[in-house]
């Protein structure tokens, strides 16, 4: 799983997705996935609206869009 994304202008929407291959033994599937956003560097009193609709779950990958931003904040 990657520890960090490229750069995201806050008018785009960008599906980030986290894979969990290593992670997981053989007989081992993602049935429910949740993400959060949380603030870095910077401030965003609402980090979570980041995100748009759910995580979707493709084998060992959750992709989830995020959208929007407050310019110059990190979001992990």
């Amino acid at each position: 799983m990657p520890e960090a994304f490229s750069y995201k202008f806050t008018t785009e929407s960008k599906p980030l997705s986290f894979d969990f291959a290593q992670m997981l033994v053989n007989t081992e599937t993602i049935s429910t996935a949740t993400c959060t956003a949380i603030v870095v560097d910077g401030t965003d009193a609402s980090p979570s609206s980041i995100l748009a609709g759910t995580p979707a779950i493709s084998g060992t990958q959750v992709t989830q869009r995020v959208l929007g931003g407050v310019s110059g904040v990190t979001y992990r």
